[in-house]
């Protein structure tokens, strides 16, 4: 009989403040992350076997260390409508899309089956944690972090992603087989995007405590070779130029409207008369080349406000309740001095130089000195303790955003 269900379970602890970029990382095979970032990052895999030393220490003990979370939580947030769940079932594939009821999800002991959940971070303290252990990697290229509980040969079958992955092994064991291939094809007719020739070079199996890095468009499949296998994964997020150009072209297009000089007619009191009146005249090509000048809308720092803001938006599940009893101005001011400030779970935080975007939103520009200061805090630290603010009123952004659900405010933990 498994231990699983009598292991004491992990607790992630939350990675320091100030990484140690230049020192070697278990979690990273005993190199660093600058070593790690210019030798694997977006070029090549790297397995590492004891990523998390507990699970190795625990064994050598005979003691068992089991997933933070249990399978029963877990299925019991596949049936929340804040997160996207899907169940994906093999032999043959079929493919369902939460919410999921308890009773939609196969019992753990039956085979050929998986459940995926998206955005773990923002549902258990365990899933942040891990999610801190990676920041030495721009927030702007984080996704979030997928839990996959599976029962016995339960898998998604071979396929790429177009992103940078970190697998975990957190509970049980996964057989991973990964390949190099150029034949990314796939097979056509199926609910799911398996490759029709995937042919493995390489296969390892994964213990609880392992990690595969694996950059994009490297073929793998992944394969439980336990009942209640647990992986989680970290993926960072990488965007075509397409959409990041879209997305700051829209938002520069928007900002427009914030220019009164830009309502002016388009006048022509220089225009001659002409044979080619098909053509769009020249005179009008010169002024709009001289307000795109005017603007320096042919300058990336124009569109950059843009991207970041569209970087900095929340997963579209994503839901923020204000607190039941909303504090006043001077009630907020109060316990900005006393309490800490932290991020809802859902909210993302950019910043581009000085300027902070909270879920979308400039949140800055116009703020005074402190409050940016602050903002900054955020961003950087992911909480605000103890801040002197000064005088806030109705329009300042951390008010707002805490009445929002953005920010939460708690009182502050004691150092031991």
């Amino acid at each position: 009989m498994t231990s699983f269900y009598l292991s004491k379970p992990y607790e992630p602890p939350q990675a320091p403040q100030n990484l140690p970029l230049d020192l070697p990382w278990a979690l990273l095979g005993g190199i660093s992350p600058n070593q790690f970032m210019k030798t694997y990052w977006h070029k090549k895999p790297l397995m590492i076997r004891g990523a998390i030393p507990a699970f190795h220490l625990a064994k050598q003990s005979n003691t068992s260390l089991e997933s933070p979370i249990p399978p029963e939580a877990l299925f019991k947030i596949a049936s929340e409508a804040d997160l996207e769940s899907r169940l994906i079932e093999a032999k043959p594939w079929r493919f369902s899309e939460g919410p999921l009821k308890k009773k939609d999800i196969p019992q753990i002991t039956k085979p050929d089956w998986t459940l995926l959940l998206q955005g773990m971070e923002a549902k258990h303290p365990a899933a942040a944690a891990v999610l801190s252990w990676f920041r030495f990697i721009p927030d702007a290229r984080l996704d979030d972090l997928m839990v996959s509980i599976a029962g016995l040969g339960g898998g998604v079958g071979p396929h790429f992603d177009s992103y940078d992955v970190f697998l975990i092994q957190m509970s049980g064991r996964r057989r991973w087989a990964i390949s190099q291939q150029k034949d990314l094809s796939l097979t056509p007719s199926l609910p799911l995007k398996i490759l029709q020739r995937f042919k493995a070079e390489q296969v390892w199996e994964l213990e609880p405590g392992d990690m595969l890095y694996l950059p994009p468009h490297v073929a793998h499949d992944g394969i439980a070779l336990d009942s209640g296998c647990q992986t989680w994964s970290v993926g960072f997020r990488s965007q075509s130029y397409k959409e990041l150009l879209q997305e700051g072209l829209w938002r520069l297009a928007e900002s427009l409207e914030e220019i009164p000089d830009l309502n002016a007619r388009f006048a022509d009191p220089k225009q001659t008369a002409t044979h080619s009146a098909e053509q769009l005249p020249q005179e009008m090509i010169a002024q709009l080349a001289k307000q795109l000048t005017r603007l320096k809308l042919d300058q990336i720092s124009t569109f950059l406000p843009g991207v970041t803001a569209y970087l900095s938006e929340p997963k579209s599940q994503a839901i923020f309740d204000g607190p039941e009893k909303i504090q006043t101005t001077e009630e907020f001011g109060r316990s900005l001095l006393k309490n800490q400030l932290t991020l809802h779970p859902q909210t993302r935080l950019l910043a581009l130089g000085k300027t902070v975007y909270c879920n979308g939103e400039d949140v800055t520009t116009g703020q005074t000195i402190p409050t940016k200061r602050a903002w900054r805090t955020l961003a950087s630290k992911k909480y605000l303790k103890n801040a002197k603010i000064g005088k806030i009123d109705e329009q300042n952004s951390l008010y707002t955003s805490y009445q929002g659900g953005w920010l939460i405010s708690k009182p502050s933990q004691r150092s031991l």
